[in-house]
């Protein structure tokens, strides 16, 4: 399906992610509207009918979520359960009202259980409980996977189901209370490079793995997602490569230039211990590679960062 001249909603389009899809589907001729929670509140049921009754669009692309980092988690759970899976239901059902064409899920590789076998395949997602501090966050957007195969069965309503890897990229948010692993170690060993210090400190061990996806790379592949017709299933976006936390801040050291000490504050949480995922659905159904390094893309959004400190 050409995207050209169709109307495209994405929720949360004013956000990090938000900002690269939007670009990915302007360049796709799409008439694209990108809304925040100041346009609508989209746990307000009938919020979000107005908002398919005022914008009647064709497509939707929900990027909007309650999320953070480990911290927030801990102290959220309750509250990003509800919120998550209420957004993505209220979403699913009045657009089903409204004739929508598509909705296109952005989950999260928190929907996994901690002892999956790894790469994280999709198909093992239903084989335990998500756990740790994402964990309720994960439960609400697996129950969303399910919602929308549920509405495409009920309803015909087509849905995509995405999972990408740890995004990273240019414009992410680097303030401290909602910063996530790569722009929080940045904003610590650029700072510690100007200051002169000695040694920088990193919360946990530094053995956890994890993947990362440059936020250009997921927004094509979630613009290829809108634009063709795939199977309702959950497709991991990523680039199907693990990187422990401490070869991370090795990269990152280096595109600053920070040549002190590392010291790993081991009170800290860390997450689960290892996480990475199997690509190849993402090659079949999409046709969706990876093509940033992460080399090149920590290069590029430190030199961001340098240009729009907070």
């Amino acid at each position: 399906m050409s995207l050209q001249g169709k109307k495209i909603i994405v929720t949360g389009g004013r956000g990090f992610l938000g900002g690269f899809v939007c670009k990915a589907l302007d360049k796709r001729g799409a008439e694209v509207v990108a809304i925040g929670s100041s346009d609508y509140d989209l746990i307000n049921q009938e919020d979000v009918a107005r908002m398919y009754q005022e914008q009647q669009p064709q497509i939707v692309i929900h990027l909007a979520a309650a999320c953070g980092g480990i911290g927030a988690n801990v102290e959220n759970p309750a509250r990003f359960l509800y919120e998550n899976a209420m957004m993505g239901l209220m979403l699913l059902e009045e657009g089903r009202k409204s004739d929508l064409n598509k909705f296109v899920l952005i989950s999260t590789t928190c929907s996994y259980p901690k002892d999956a076998p790894l790469p994280l395949q999709e198909d093992s997602i239903w084989t335990g409980k998500p756990v740790g501090a994402t964990g309720p966050y994960g439960m609400a957007k697996r129950l969303l996977h399910e919602a929308c195969e549920t509405y495409g069965r009920q309803y015909n309503l087509p849905c995509a189901v995405l999972v990408p890897a740890n995004l990273y990229g240019p414009e992410d948010h680097f303030e401290e209370e909602k910063s996530h692993v790569i722009p929080a170690i940045i904003r610590r060993y650029v700072e510690a490079k100007n200051a002169g210090l000695a040694s920088v400190s990193n919360w946990g061990t530094g053995s956890p793995t994890r993947e990362f996806l440059h936020v250009a790379d997921a927004a094509e592949a979630i613009a290829l997602a809108a634009e063709k017709d795939v199977e309702c299933v959950p497709i991991n976006l990523g680039t199907g490569i693990e990187t422990s936390i401490a070869d991370l801040t090795n990269i990152i050291a280096e595109a600053v230039g920070y040549e002190g000490e590392v010291a790993w504050d081991t009170t800290k949480p860390e997450g689960q211990p290892k996480r990475f995922l199997d690509v190849s659905r993402a090659k079949e159904l999409l046709g969706f590679e990876a093509t940033i390094s992460l080399e090149d893309g920590i290069q590029e959004t430190v030199d961001w960062y340098r240009h729009n400190p907070v």
